[in-house]
Order: structure tokens, then sequence, then C-alpha cells
């Protein structure tokens, strides 16, 4: 088995009865030309993204996938690493003063 770390999926696409979900990690050059760590406001603009690594899969195999995310969502420990992570403004459309709705 081989390990790829990316941090985030940028897109997902469905045709035909196949998923492809499009990973991207930080582009080591654009850390390399030295984002101002000072700018922390902008340095998430300035970061640029390189296309790591591409999963395509039936979407059977996506929904299954989609289930067992949603199983780990639900564990009480995630969920309270969430809330502090919403709480803390570090989540995307979340703001430390606005709490986050309890999961259902």
């Amino acid at each position: 088995m081989q390990d790829i770390y990316v941090d985030t999926v940028t897109a997902i696409n469905f045709n035909n009865g196949i998923v492809r979900m499009i990973m991207v990690d930080q582009d080591p050059d654009s850390l390399a030309d030295g984002v101002d760590a000072g700018a922390e406001a902008n340095a998430a603009q300035d970061i640029r993204l390189r296309k790591k690594q591409q999963v395509i899969m039936p979407l059977n195999g996506f929904l299954y996938m989609v289930s067992v995310i949603k199983g780990l969502i639900d564990d009480p420990k995630m969920q309270d690493i969430i809330s502090r992570h919403a709480q803390a403004g570090l989540l995307p459309g979340t703001a430390a003063d606005q709490p986050r709705a309890p999961a259902e």
C-alpha cells in the first residue's frame, strides 16, 4: 500500500456512474517563495494549491465511503473536535463568534 498526503479535496465530479475526486496539497514552490508569515490574513490566499492525486470510483463505492465518513463525523469524540475547531474559527464557513448548530 502506498500512502499519499493531501491537504483537501477541491472538486468532486459525477458523470456516467463514476465519481472523480481531485485532491490537492500546498504547492511547495509557493511555500519556498516565502509567503510572509506576518500577513496571516492574506497567507491563505497567497498559498497556491497543487493537484496531487485523483481518486476515481464507481458511485456505489463513493456512497459507501460517504456512509463511513458520516459514521466518523457522528462519533462523539469527533463531534468534540469539530466543535472546538468551529469555536476557534478554523473550519470554512464558521466564525469563532458564531456557535455551530448541533448535529442531528
